[in-house]
């Protein structure tokens, strides 16, 4: 930022970051309301591993980007316009739908299957975190102004890739090996480029 480029005042941050907020916190609580309601209907409920990582990882993708968040208040007062909002609104949608899909009721008749879900919804699921991966690279450049080649750029073209494959061929196994290693990349790059908030 030069000299004559202001960030906005920090009340005015907050305020325009409440929506943003809002999706990120019905995530979670979707994450959160969903895995008592199949505690309390186990009978009704098959679980499955697969189920239970891709839970975790979308819980560590809702709270990653709510500690992206902060980063934003050094983008210039000018570029905050009412479509940058909606952009930035575009990037916790995109989790929020696959909590959607991943997190189903328990149905009043029958089970709900959990480890076949991918075989449901596999595609769209992994098609949503592909473009949430580019969400933030390109958020990173264009409002953040981040240089192209910093070590966020790897684990973000590793997640897309994985998730891009996942779309190509989704299946429970499939789900499996990209959860697994996305998983690892998350906490990875949380716990070292990502790890302190300013």
């Amino acid at each position: 930022m030069d000299e004559t480029s202001q960030a906005l005042d920090l009340g005015a941050f907050k305020h325009v970051v409440v929506p943003i907020g809002v999706i990120i916190g019905l995530g979670v609580a979707r994450i959160v309301m969903s895995m008592s309601e199949y505690i309390q209907q186990r009978k009704h409920v098959r679980f499955s591993t697969v189920h239970a990582v891709w839970s975790i990882l979308l819980f560590l993708l809702f709270v990653g980007t709510w500690w992206f968040l902060w980063g934003l208040r050094s983008v210039e007062a000018e570029r905050w316009t009412f479509f940058t909002l909606i952009y930035l609104l575009a990037g916790p949608a995109l989790i929020y739908l696959p909590s959607i899909l991943l997190l189903p009721e328990v149905p009043d008749a029958g089970e709900l299957d959990l480890g076949s879900l991918f075989d449901r919804v596999g595609r769209p699921i992994f098609l949503c975190l592909a473009a949430f991966g580019l969400w933030l690279t390109c958020t990173e450049l264009y409002l953040l102004r981040q240089p192209f080649l910093v070590p966020e750029r790897a684990f973000q073209g590793m997640s897309v890739g994985a998730f891009l494959i996942g779309a190509v061929f989704p299946s429970r196994r499939m789900a499996a090996a990209v959860g697994a290693f996305t998983l690892v990349v998350v906490a990875v790059s949380w716990a070292t480029v990502r790890a302190k908030l300013g």
